[in-house]
């Protein structure tokens, strides 16, 4: 009996492989041939998944060990606080165009814009007799290159000897470091941003710790000590780990030597984190002693910046150079520096007569030779008493 013709059709459609399982929807498409494979694209994604796979377990798998799988199979505490440092992937050309540097990273820094100047100071005349003391004094040193600035306030009087030679700052350089800091502090008072103050918090840990003077390396690291505290012990005890962390503070030494070009004193340059032992951070005996004069700027420190940063340099502990040379009675507020190379001392004198006067002088020297520091001594002395005279 033949079929119905909806069934005969329905037969003949699968005897030729396109049945419709299902009436009324179409026949399943035909699945596409597979088209080859690229071999050269295909290694070229094999080279870059190797690539990565190695800068990976290079670079990123010890620490994810070290601060995450090993301390859970151990049960140590978890480190959740891991931060890989990618700067070097977004931003190589850090690696060789920069203005400044902070903790061994490389920064660019912009131009420091402040409507705070300096005054300079004005000359009258010469202390003649004095110079010609110092000059017989220096013969007797042979060994000795020395820079020398001297200015009398109520004669307005100076010497000058390589005045404006470029010199290693030692731990002179705290000084510009500290003045920054003080005018950052002054102008986030001013615009109230509080961006930094006396109070302020600052961890210590050990990208901070550093040797040479001060006792602040060997303290508990991951402890937090005051910006006042630090800029205290960076003047009094020239401690290089305080000055480090003030350094960053200050806006880091792109934005302090930034601020010191645009003040005139180009001669000062912050060019290494302390101990700079081998002197390339720079300063001149004048511009230094110019920094001295402007404490007393209105528009240059705050009132009570002044006070505060006179009471620092009044303490400082080394008290082996200019002040061996002066007598009981007069007042010192200064900074000394020392290195293998260099031994110098920059402040103000307050006489016992009412004069106060300017000095600043640095010696060159064979490595450690401590006959600098008797030259200054006895340098101090003839200032002072030639002053007296006045």
């Amino acid at each position: 009996m033949p079929l119905p013709l909806k069934k005969q059709q329905y037969r003949e459609d699968y005897t030729r492989g396109t049945v419709k399982m299902y009436p009324g929807r179409p026949a399943a498409p035909k699945k596409p041939k597979k088209k080859k494979k690229n071999i050269f694209i295909a290694f070229i994604r094999f080279l870059f998944l190797s690539m990565f796979l190695s800068a990976f377990s290079f670079y990123a798998a010890p620490s994810l060990w070290s601060d995450y799988f090993e301390p859970i199979i151990l049960n140590r505490h978890l480190n959740r606080h891991y931060n890989p440092d990618i700067k070097p992937y977004v931003s190589p050309h850090l690696n060789y165009l920069h203005n400044s540097e902070l903790f061994g990273q490389h920064l660019i820094v912009g131009a420091q814009k402040d409507s705070h100047t300096i005054i300079p100071m004005i000359t009258s005349g010469e202390l003649t007799p004095i110079k010609t003391e110092l000059e017989a004094l220096f013969a007797k040193y042979p060994k000795m290159h020395p820079s020398l600035y001297v200015w009398e306030y109520s004669s307005a009087n100076e010497i000058a000897m390589n005045a404006d030679e470029s010199f290693p700052a030692a731990s002179i350089i705290k000084l510009p470091i500290l003045f920054e800091l003080f005018r950052k502090i002054d102008r986030s008072a001013q615009d109230g941003t509080n961006l930094t103050s006396l109070s302020k918090k600052l961890l210590y840990d050990f990208k901070n710790q550093t040797s040479g003077s001060g006792d602040l390396q060997f303290s508990e690291l991951n402890k937090y000590y005051s910006v006042d505290y630090l800029a205290k012990i960076m003047i009094t005890h020239s401690d290089n780990s305080a000055t480090n962390m003030l350094i960053e503070e200050a806006g880091g030494m792109g934005a302090i030597n930034s601020s010191m070009r645009a003040l005139g004193l180009d001669k000062i340059k912050l060019e290494n984190r302390l101990p700079d032992l081998e002197g390339t951070n720079k300063i001149s005996a004048k511009q230094i002693a110019t920094l001295l004069y402007n404490i007393d700027n209105p528009n240059f420190l705050s009132d009570k910046s002044k006070i505060i940063i006179k009471e620092y340099m009044a303490n400082v502990q080394n008290r082996r150079l200019l002040q061996a040379g002066l007598p009981q009675e007069a007042i010192l507020i200064h900074k000394t520096g020392d290195i293998g190379t260099m031994l110098g001392d920059a402040g103000i004198v307050y006489a016992q007569n009412g004069r106060k006067y300017i000095v600043v002088m640095l010696v060159k020297r064979p490595f450690n030779d401590y006959s600098a520091r008797d030259m200054i001594q006895e340098a101090s002395r003839i200032i002072y008493n030639g002053i007296l005279k006045l």
